[in-house]
């Protein structure tokens, strides 16, 4: 039964006499601790809870990976330099 979808087992509740509005008894569900996902769905967020629990997951800035921004800004450090060591040149 952990392999139906909460709608699925909505419809088995209400096909027994259930008389609670889904939102209503989707609450009392997490209530008693059931969780009605997916089986599918919950494996895939277990993987990636322990993806985050042992920091495989690639740490990110605004959704750029870190090594992305340092790489970039150490280019326009370099850049930056490069322009003022050729303007103090040149006067």
């Amino acid at each position: 039964m952990s392999q139906l979808t909460a709608n699925q087992l909505y419809k088995i509740y209400q096909n027994d006499g259930g008389t609670l509005n889904f939102s209503d008894w989707l609450t009392r569900e997490k209530t008693k601790g059931i969780f009605p996902l997916n089986g599918v769905l919950n494996e895939e967020v277990q993987e990636t809870l322990k993806k985050v629990k042992t920091k495989e997951v690639n740490k990110t800035i605004l959704g750029f990976p870190v090594r992305t921004l340092v790489i970039a800004g150490a280019v326009i450090a370099v850049a930056v330099g490069v322009s003022i060591y050729l303007k103090k040149k040149s006067a």
